[in-house]
């Protein structure tokens, strides 16, 4: 069994000291442990994409892993935007589940539908079979500041890694550092907990999606075991993974009451994930015709300025 680790802070600083203990970790368990610094890989905007960038490369590592563990500091309440940009660049159609598992069973489908997956996966990507493999992801956020709302974003952002490739989360860790580069260190109660983590990671990979077991903090999300939640009226739905419940107050103590059909809308879910193949679909097939948009989108094409920063 393969894993790899994905640092997302400076060189030796604490979330990569963290990452090391994890991996060393899973190494103790027999597993055969890589990591990928995130600052050395060149990554472009989808804009300038064609002038090529290593998220195919990241990609194609991840998916010869059976797991990932990421760590990642806390930058503005939330991780580094150079992660949300590769796991922009990364994933998508081409690297979910679904998407791949239907473009892979051409006999299934009509011509017409056929040809929409296609594109939708990318008119020159071929359907890569290492999606269906099973992983196992581990999430560590590391943030400098002690008060906790200084990091609610940053195990969120990491998990939008973990449902396209509908890898199981068998675990998560979040703690403030002390500072300085590698701080962390010399937290010898952070040190055992990454490597806690590292082995439940390792002792479940290879194992189907539905027998990983959390092994970390529950949190109020029974799916992604966070606790982002956004209200809607009287309904309430985990801002990290989307699983609906019930907003409820009783006796001046809030909660959520999560439903079985209510989980079923998570993100983590195959179910979810199926959804929402079949609503980008219907949604492509509605597309207006393309004479239709040049007709219509014409008069905004020079309706305003634009500014762009000087280049040699």
């Amino acid at each position: 069994m393969r894993l790899l680790g994905l640092a997302c802070g400076q060189e030796d600083g604490s979330a990569e000291v963290l990452l090391k203990a994890a991996l060393t970790a899973a190494a103790r368990e027999g597993t055969a442990v890589e990591m990928v610094r995130l600052t050395d890989l060149s990554l472009v905007t989808a804009a300038t994409a064609d002038t090529g960038d290593d998220a195919a490369w990241f990609c194609d590592r991840l998916l010869d892993a059976d797991g990932v563990i990421v760590s990642s500091p806390t930058y503005t309440r939330s991780a580094p935007g150079a992660l949300k940009l590769l796991i922009d660049r990364a994933f998508g159609p081409r690297t979910d589940v679904v998407f791949v598992r239907e473009a892979l069973a051409p006999r299934e489908h009509g011509p017409a539908e056929q040809k929409e997956v296609r594109g939708l996966l990318g008119v020159d990507t071929a359907p890569d079979p290492r999606v269906l493999k099973p992983r196992v992801a581990g999430f560590i956020a590391v943030g400098g500041c002690p008060s906790p709302h200084w990091r609610t974003l940053t195990l969120p952002t990491l998990h939008a890694l973990a449902f396209p490739l509908h890898m199981a989360v068998a675990d998560q860790m979040e703690v403030p550092t002390p500072g300085g580069l590698g701080g962390i260190a010399t937290d010898q109660a952070a040190v055992l907990r990454a490597e806690r983590l590292g082995g439940a990671v390792a002792r479940q990979l290879g194992l189907p999606h539905d027998e990983v077991r959390f092994l970390g903090e529950p949190g109020t999300c029974p799916m992604c075991h966070l606790d982002l939640i956004v209200l809607r009226g009287g309904h309430a739905e985990c801002g990290t993974c989307g699983a609906a419940g019930r907003f409820a107050v009783e006796d001046g103590d809030v909660r959520v009451d999560f439903s079985r059909a209510g989980t079923a809308s998570s993100v983590h879910t195959l179910t979810e994930l199926e959804e929402h193949y079949r609503e980008l679909l219907s949604a492509a097939a509605l597309e207006p015709d393309r004479q239709e948009i040049d007709k219509h989108a014409a008069a905004f094409r020079d309706s305003v300025p634009v500014l762009r920063p000087p280049r040699p």
